[in-house]
Formats: structure tokens, sequence, C-alpha cells
């Protein structure tokens, strides 16, 4: 009987460590910061897959899931409730590798996860290295979102386009 205990007890933390998820583990790019009535911050994934893949998306080696949060900030002008996700925006970026003349450019796509709501998209990587990424924040309206004009329940006009440059290590350690 004890050996049958011991083989079910096994099998139960076998099963138990195979049905569970390893998490996945976030590794700092920059932020968060402040601008325009909002926090961003940003980090990038290792293995990440979505669906559906767009043409690109990146895979393989030295590819990192690179995603920016972008959450309405209290008392915001434009009417997102404090720490919602704020929607419709075009996010394009420019990675650079310190020390090269390496670059790589694309744009962040609208997704979600677990964790929520983001803009990312998967990025080959020019191996290890310091990188700084410079990302381009458009309003919503870039994205044909409208807003309220009235004087009762309107808001005022979506912001300029604006960059925020963040610098780090990959691979992370």
């Amino acid at each position: 009987m004890k050996s049958y205990l011991s083989i079910l007890s096994a099998a139960s933390v076998l099963t138990l460590a195979i049905a569970l998820p390893a998490a996945a583990r976030e590794y700092p790019v920059g932020g968060p910061v402040h601008a325009h009535d909002m926090e961003i911050a940003a980090n990038y994934l290792l293995d990440v897959d979505m669906m559906p893949m767009t043409s690109d998306m990146a895979m393989g080696k030295d590819t990192i899931h690179l995603e920016t949060d972008v959450h309405a900030t209290a008392d915001n002008q434009w009417g997102f409730p404090d720490g919602a996700w704020v929607p419709y925006l075009k996010v394009d970026y420019t990675l650079t590798k310190k020390g090269s003349d390496w670059k790589n450019q694309g744009t962040l796509h609208p997704m979600t996860a677990k964790d929520g709501p983001h803009y990312a998209n998967n990025v080959k990587m020019d191996g290890p290295g310091s990188y700084t990424v410079v990302f381009s924040y458009s309003s919503p309206e870039a994205n044909g979102f409208l807003h309220h004009t009235d004087k009762e329940t309107g808001t005022p006009g979506f912001w300029q386009p604006f960059t925020e440059s963040f610098t780090f290590s990959y691979p992370e350690k």
C-alpha cells in the first residue's frame, strides 16, 4: 500500500508540475514615466507566441517580445478612468545598439495577455549588448478614435506625437 501511495504522490506532483505553466518573466526596459496624463512603461519577455502572427513579427534566436504599457493617470483630460489602458494608439519604435550602426524599426500592435492589454511586437535583436529604444506615441485620433467636442461632455483635442527613450541591456541578467 505504501508503494502505491508513493507512486500516486509522485504522479500527482509530476502532473501538477506539467499543468502549471511557468510565469513569464518581464525584463525592464524603462519607466514608468508620465506624459500627457498617461503613465508609460516598457519591458520585454522571451518566447512569446501570439495569434494571429503578423508578417512583421520575428521568431527565433535573439528575439524579444517588446512591450509598452500605456495607462491613464487620475483626472486625465481625455476622459479615461484612472489606470485604464489607453486604446487606439499608434506606437512606433526605433531600436539601436550601442557601438554599432545596427537599427531595427517597426510598429507595436495592440494585444492582450493575462496581465492586460498592451502594445507589443516580437523584435529581432543583434545579440548581447546595450540597446536604446525610442517609442513614438501617436494619439488615438491617428487610428480613427473620436472624441466629443461639445461644451458639456467634450474633451480637448488629442496630443501631437511624442517620444520616450529608454536604454536597457539584452539579455538582462
